[in-house]
């Protein structure tokens, strides 16, 4: 319902032609820019849709598709499985951001944006970011730690790999293909690079008339080597003096803000952009844009060094998000003794909602799988059914029973859960006791394992604070938890009752496939009217009306667009009460306007949900002095311009008349504007301006669909605006062992009045030096600087730290930001140049096929081990390299590397010519190993395998749709336990 008093904010449409100041492909697309322009962010984007495809294609996740179109791949791999489909979107643009953090830290840096003929430094930065990439990819299981590690060094590589086509001469000479030797491990040299003393350009003439007419295409004098444009402002590498007469010299970047372009040789090579003033060689643009991508493509999936290429496929899908949810079986295990009355409520509320949510919104039938526990054994229960309607009322009947005993027999429930859900289900147990029956943890095990379920576990508690003598059963059932858990994939949650409804609602968002999205949600007040209009979209499968307020089910009514008032009689049309709370659930709604209506004056707060493909996200962009575009990681500045990037998914393209709304926190619309959608191959966006509020806010985006259909989307998050900014300087290197790295921020008071502040850090590993929190009184306008700091004397330890900022005396966090850092240590990967054939390996002629391969590593090798019968020489002019070769009779080696001192590195590698497997591991300090000192002329052999120390960090994604608080989590072998730290769901109802 669109609620109709308006109150104007500063928001305004705002077009405007912006020259802006860029050293590569701009980051983002933001208003004023040319869709048809590609810029760092489209071209991750369109790379790793290419990805995506290729890989669900060439692993036969859709096993025959009409085309090879990139999103209509990944929509068939999803199915009516959107919410997913929404998730792989925003890991993709993950990806996009990481690409922006770094050029928005090192936009300057040639080394990064490949100017000033820095080639082969950028060259080699890439490839030691390779090998630290390799490092995390085989550190063990990816943990939320690791994941963002591992998206930032993503990040860098790729600002460096797209900037090299859009500033070299490369495109110029080779046309729209990638260069496959540019920052790839498998290359030792680059083709040649122009010396100082050549000139590579020729003045031409940038007047924008006559840049149109070709008067820079031909400026390039070689077509034999590489070089690229010198760009004043860089922080080093000038442009080289040249004699003002002379008509040729060192190439200019070029474009109206690049002032050395007048400078011989005058003129410019950039092709950055499609616009003249911009990018002297914009008639490229797209050959450049292209081989963007193809190389973005290679970075990740070609076949020799690809990151991927050696990767699991359940690492690769992860990493894509392109993982499925569960849709055939989903069982709970519920602890219903006496203890357990308020996580209960907590426990039938989240399951109600959800069910609710995908009643009728799936491809296939769901099977539920309920199980109750408790004291004694005899006592446990369990039961099925693909009856969304009977599942809800088992689940509205669970009541706790008996006393406050402990431990309580959860293996029990457990089992009764495993026995009746289908194979690659998952199994939620909840509660707040120990396990009294851990003797049965070995058949719980081995049952899940041979039926292929993930057990998660939501620990409220346990009985050490109800009995002295408890302890020790704690920790064994605690261990028996942990087991279970790692047995399986699953997670153990040690929480408080207050995080129940939070973590909970996580891993129902994680395991049901679904398609949900909000169309509206309002506040009701005594003195508005008691009929309230409720528009639905042909689009929606399932309409759930939650109404907060009532006092029961007599108090509300419901009317389809016909008039007709629901009885609520049939199974596709059903309402419950609970708690002051109706659900009303349609199945397969008629669409049009439906009406709600009060019966008893009370205020309601009502949510709607429909089941839809139709759904919406939303960006805030913010605009720096020179006019580049940067998606905000932050909360909103009060009063500040940002332009609003609406994505929409699934749209028609025939559909007309969209309008954005802005909501306050009670629903009211507070603005409402026009605003175009660019339909695009697989996106779908619009901009607009926007000047900040001063009030928390929530977008909406309005319209008419193909069939004439209103249609309604709500974002399901609020955007809170503040009046302070918090910037953290990201690190992008790694951190030296030992010494004490410093973490610098920027707070800016942008209110109207002076306030005192409290910066504070955080951190996964305890390496926050004294001081953690630092107070500062800031006036209105101004800003002031601090540091922390953290050291680590552990080689290559991944250290995650939040710095966030408050008002003195005040709990609310303003601001926070949180990166991943790296310290130092040795790195290494291997990587096949020739391969066996799965009929070579262990046949009887497997003598007669040989392989090859090399292993790169970050330190000049001294000495090594090897895989028995496996021959390796030491590379001829680069010390950092080793060739291995065998026969097709040794289907893996590993290969131990060291320096002259310290730790050196294991790189693993099958030889067989499938995608998808390897490790690399650090290896400690050689103090015992038997080794022989290589040299370029002799190179000593060992046989045999030293095993290395790979560190192993188990974790788990946390995705909530609609949760804007960030939690901040201390992971302890596989178990989550909160730091203490405020998780509050900001989901309205």
């Amino acid at each position: 319902m669109m609620k109709g008093r308006l109150t104007m904010y500063s928001l305004c449409l705002c077009l405007t032609s912006a020259v802006t100041f860029i050293e590569a492909f701009n980051p983002n697309t933001g208003l004023s820019n040319d869709t048809a322009t590609y810029t760092h962010q489209r071209i991750t984007l369109e790379a790793i849709d290419r990805i995506a495809a290729d890989f669900i294609l060439t692993s036969n996740q859709v096993t025959s598709s009409q085309t090879t179109e990139y999103d209509y791949v990944i929509k068939q791999h999803f199915g009516a499985d959107c919410d997913s489909y929404e998730y792989y979107k925003n890991r993709a643009q993950q990806f996009a951001s990481a690409v922006s953090k770094v050029y928005q830290s090192y936009r300057t840096d040639p080394d990064y944006t490949v100017n000033s003929e820095r080639i082969y430094e950028a060259h080699t930065l890439v490839q030691d970011t390779r090998l630290e990439i390799a490092s995390i990819l085989s550190s063990g299981t990816l943990s939320d730690t690791t994941e963002t590690l591992f998206m930032e060094k993503v990040g860098k590589c790729l600002m460096i790999v797209q900037s090299f086509y859009s500033n070299t001469n490369w495109v110029e000479m080779n046309g729209r293909v990638a260069y496959p030797d540019f920052g790839s491990l498998a290359a030792q040299s680059l083709m040649p690079i122009a010396s100082s003393s050549d000139a590579t350009c020729r003045t031409c003439d940038d007047r924008t008339v006559e840049l149109k007419r070709g008067s820079c295409n031909n400026n390039l004098v070689f077509s034999d080597r590489l070089t690229s444009g010198y760009l004043s402002g860089q922080l080093h590498s000038p442009k080289p003096t040249a004699n003002p007469a002379s008509t040729t010299g060192k190439c200019s970047h070029g474009g109206v803000k690049d002032s050395g372009r007048t400078t011989p040789a005058a003129g410019g090579i950039n092709k950055e952009t499609k616009n003249w003033d911009l990018s002297p060689h914009a008639h490229l643009h797209n050959d450049a844009s292209e081989a963007a991508i193809q190389a973005t493509v290679a970075f990740f999936m070609d076949p020799t060094t690809g990151i991927f290429t050696d990767e699991v496929q359940t690492t690769v899908a992860k990493l894509l998000g392109l993982q499925l949810k569960s849709t055939l079986s989903l069982g709970f295990a519920i602890d219903v003794s006496g203890s357990m009355a308020d996580d209960l409520a907590s426990v039938k509320a989240s399951l109600r909602v959800k069910v609710n949510e995908v009643q009728g919104s799936t491809d296939g039938t769901v099977q539920y799988v309920l199980a109750t526990f408790n004291d004694p054994a005899s006592l446990t229960t369990n039961a099925s059914t693909t009856d969304t309607d009977e599942m809800i009322r088992w689940i509205e009947a669970l009541t706790p029973k008996g006393n406050y005993d402990c431990p309580e027999f959860a293996i029990s429930g457990l089992l009764a859960a495993i026995r009746l859900v289908e194979p690659n289900a998952t199994i939620i147990l909840a509660t707040d006791a120990d396990a009294k029956d851990i003797s049965d943890s070995n058949t719980a095990i081995s049952e899940a394992i041979a039926k292929k379920i993930k057990i998660e576990f939501l620990l409220t508690g346990n009985c050490t604070r109800r009995r002295r003598d408890a302890p020790a059963r704690y920790k064994r059932n605690l261990a028996t938890f942990r087991s279970i858990a790692a047995s399986t994939g699953g997670t153990v949650y040690q929480i408080g009752s207050s995080e129940l409804t939070t973590v909970l609602n996580q891993l129902l968002e994680q395991d049901f496939a679904s398609s949900t999205a909000v169309v509206d949600f309002f506040v009701q007040t005594t003195s508005e009217s008691s009929s309230m209009d409720i528009p639905v979209d042909n689009e929606a499968t399932n309409l759930v009306i939650t109404i907060s307020g009532p006092y029961s089910l007599t108090q509300a009514t419901l009317a389809d667009p016909t008039g007709t008032v629901q009885i609520f009689s049939t199974k596709g049309s059903t309402q419950y009460y609970s708690s002051n709370r109706i659900t009303m659930t349609i199945q397969n709604p008629k669409p049009g306007t439906w009406v709600l209506t009060r019966l008893f004056l009370r205020q309601w707060e009502v949510n709607v949900t429909v089941s839809s493909a139709i759904d919406i996200d939303t960006q805030l962009i913010e605009t720096d002095d020179t006019g580049i575009y940067y998606v905000s990681t932050r909360n909103p500045i009060i009063g500040k311009n940002y332009s609003a990037a609406v994505v929409v998914y699934n749209l028609n393209s025939s559909s007309t008349s969209f309008a954005l709304s802005i909501l306050d926190e009670e629903g009211t619309v507070s603005y409402n504007t026009p605003i175009y959608l660019n339909f695009g191959p697989s996106k779908i966006t619009g901009y607009t301006s926007i000047v900040i509020p001063s009030t928390s806010f929530y977008v909406q985006l309005s319209g008419t669909n193909q069939d004439g259909f209103q249609f309604k989307r709500t974002l399901g998050t609020s955007i809170k605006p503040v009046g302070v900014d918090l910037f953290v300087q990201p690190i992008f290197g790694n951190l030296a062992i030992g010494t004490p790295q410093n973490i610098t921020y920027t707070l800016s008071n942008q209110g109207s009045t002076t306030q005192t502040y409290t910066v504070s850090i955080v951190d996964d590993k305890g390496r926050i030096l004294s001081p953690t929190s630092q107070h500062h009184s800031v006036s209105a306008g101004n800003d002031t600087t601090g540091i922390f700091q953290l050291t680590s004397t552990i080689e290559l330890e991944y250290i995650t730290y939040t710095v966030s900022v408050t008002t003195s005396g005040s709990s609310t966090v303003l601001q926070a930001t949180t990166y991943t850092a790296m310290f130092a240590g040795s790195y290494c990967s291997a990587f096949m140049t020739s391969q066996c054939s799965e009929e070579n390996i262990g046949s009887s002629n497997c003598s007669l096929t040989n392989w090859s391969a090399k292993a790169a590593f970050s330190f000049d090798v001294t000495t090594f081990i090897v895989t028995d019968n496996v021959t390796v020489s030491m590379d001829g002019t680069d010390r950092t390299r080793l060739h291995m070769t065998g026969t097709c009779c040794v289907t893996n080696f590993t290969i131990n590397a060291f320096p002259t001192t310290g730790s050196g590195c294991q790189a693993s590698q099958s030889v067989v010519g499938s995608v998808f497997q390897s490790s690399t591991d650090d290896v400690s300090d050689q103090e015992d190993a038997d080794v022989t000192s290589a040299t370029s002329n002799s190179i000593g052999l060992f046989v045999g395998v030293l095993v290395g120390v790979a560190v192993l960090i188990l974790g788990v994604k946390a995705v909530l749709k609609y949760v804007t608080s960030k939690r901040t989590v201390e992971e302890d072998d596989g178990v989550i336990t909160t730091l203490g730290f405020n998780m509050r769901n900001s989901n309205k109802f």
